[in-house]
C-alpha cells in the first residue's frame, strides 16, 4: 500500500511539473519583444518586413516557434535577406540575425525578354528586364537559358534554380561556390568585379566554362578532365596572378596544357 503511495505521489509531482511548465510557456515565456540584427548596413534590410514576414506574432509562445519555418517565410517574402541566426532570448526575446545576399550572375529566360539575378547558391533575387541589362553589373552568363514559369518570372524570385537535373546550371553553381573558397577569395562582389562574362559551351559529352575576366584574358574549365572545378579554377587563377611567367592579361586564355605530361596550366594565344 505504501508503494502505491509513493507511486501515486510522483504521478501528481510529475503532472504539477508539466502543467507548471505549460502555464509558464504560455503567460512568462511569450514573445515580448523581436530584434533584427543586420551584420551589415543596407537599405535592403527592412526591419518591420521582417518581423511581418517571420510569422512570429507578439504574445506567441517562444517555446514552440520553429526557427526553420521562420527563417523559410522570411527568406522567401524577403529575397536579399539571408537569415543567419534566429535565437530565443528567454524569457521572452526573439533575435533574428541577417546579412544581405549577393547578386553576382544574371541568366536570361528563353524567350529573351528577361533575365534571373543570382547569388551563389542560385536563389533568383531579382527579375530585370532586358532594356536594363546593361546596367545591371552582375557576370553575364551565356548559353544557359531558364524556361519562362506560366506564372510568369516574377515567380521565380524568391526561390531557387534547380541545377540537380541540368548539368550546366550545375556547373554554374561549383564555380560560384569555388569561388568563396578562402584560397580564392572571390565571393561576392569580388566575384562580379573579376569575372565580367561567364560562358558555357558544350563540347561533345562533355562542358567547357569560358569564364573572361575583367582585363580580357579568359580561363578555361572542363567537366571532361579528373580534377574538379575548384582545383581548375585555382590553377587558373594561380597562373593569372603569378608573376613567374610572361603574359598578356588583355587578350588569351588560361587553360589546361595538353602537351604537359604533368597537369599544368599556362597562358595561351588561342585554344582548340
Amino acid at each position: 500500500m505504501r508503494k502505491s503511495n509513493v507511486l501515486i505521489a510522483i504521478f501528481i509531482t510529475l503532472l504539477c511539473i508539466v502543467l507548471a511548465v505549460v502555464l509558464l510557456a504560455c503567460t512568462v515565456f511569450v514573445v515580448r519583444h523581436i530584434n533584427v540584427e543586420g551584420v551589415v548596413a543596407s537599405d535592403l534590410i527592412d526591419e518591420e518586413a521582417i518581423k511581418q514576414s517571420s510569422g512570429i506574432s507578439i504574445g506567441k509562445s517562444i517555446v514552440t516557434i520553429n526557427k526553420a519555418e521562420v527563417k523559410a517565410d522570411i527568406e522567401k517574402e524577403n529575397p536579399y535577406v539571408e537569415v543567419l541566426d534566429i535565437s530565443r532570448r528567454f524569457p521572452n526575446k526573439i533575435v533574428i540575425k541577417v546579412t544581405i545576399r549577393t547578386a553576382i550572375m544574371k541568366i536570361s529566360a528563353s524567350d529573351g525578354t528577361c533575365a534571373a539575378i543570382v547569388d551563389s547558391s542560385m536563389k533568383v533575387l531579382d527579375v530585370i528586364s532586358q532594356e536594363d541589362f546593361s546596367l545591371n553589373g552582375a557576370t553575364n552568363v551565356v548559353g544557359v537559358t531558364f524556361e519562362m514559369p506560366e506564372n510568369g518570372a516574377a515567380s521565380l524570385i524568391g526561390t531557387k534554380f534547380d541545377f540537380s537535373s541540368d548539368p550546366k546550371l550545375a556547373l554554374l553553381s561549383e564555380i560560384a561556390s569555388s569561388a568563396e573558397e578562402p584560397s580564392l577569395d572571390l565571393a561576392g562582389t569580388s566575384f562580379l568585379t573579376f569575372f565580367k562574362k561567364i560562358e558555357i559551351r558544350e563540347n561533345e559529352e562533355n562542358l567547357l566554362a569560358l569564364i573572361t575576366t575583367n582585363t580580357g584574358v579568359i580561363l578555361v574549365l572542363d567537366t571532361s578532365l579528373s580534377t574538379s572545378i575548384y582545383q581548375q579554377l585555382y590553377l587558373c587563377n594561380y597562373v593569372y596572378t603569378s608573376t613567374e611567367t610572361p603574359k598578356d592579361l588583355t587578350k588569351g586564355y588560361i587553360a589546361l596544357d595538353k602537351s604537359s605530361s604533368v597537369v599544368a596550366y599556362k597562358w595561351m594565344e588561342s585554344i582548340d
